[in-house]
């Protein structure tokens, strides 16, 4: 039997992998304002009670913040944090940031799905053909209660998080 002398294999002492390494990555996405100035973009972004926003960072553990001019919904209020400690972002043209925090060999990746997610949600579409809107406005309906079933369906494919409810 081999014996090996106490303390001298202690995996608790061993470095990290390199690919366990944390990182912290923020990438920021500018919305399209000055090009489509009646597009609501916030609200595409948050859906229904911040859902299709939450959905975004739990598929892909990325964070996602909504910055800049009109990312506050009351305009008056918006006015009044302007210039205030923490409220820098309120000069800056409206764009979203994306912070991921996570191991080295998957940040990059994460991002991207991020990015292209919030990118398909920031084109804005004719509402007439905007299954997405109505998507989010089948789950309010839901969440209110006051879905019918004699409403129309639409495919949850439709969405830009695929069948499962997320991309």
């Amino acid at each position: 039997r081999l014996s090996i002398p106490h303390g001298m294999m202690d995996w608790q002492d061993a470095p990290p992998s390199p690919s366990s390494y944390i990182v912290k990555k923020i990438l920021r996405l500018e919305v399209p304002v000055d090009k489509y100035p009646n597009f609501n973009f916030v609200g595409r972004l948050l859906g229904p009670r911040g859902n299709s926003l939450k959905r975004v960072e739990a598929s892909t553990g990325c964070r996602v913040y909504i910055r800049g001019k009109g990312s506050i919904k009351d305009p008056v209020k918006e006015d009044n944090l302007r210039g205030r400690p923490g409220y820098e972002h309120l000069n800056d043209p409206l764009h979203i940031l994306v912070e991921a925090e996570l191991p080295v060999n998957v940040v990059d990746t994460r991002l991207r799905q991020a990015q292209e997610i919030i990118e398909e949600l920031l084109k804005p579409v004719d509402e007439s053909q905007d299954y997405y809107k109505r998507q989010q406005l089948r789950e309010l309906a839901m969440l209110n209660s006051s879905f019918r079933e004699d409403s129309p369906h639409y495919s949850a494919s439709l969405s830009p998080f695929g069948n499962s409810g997320m991309k």
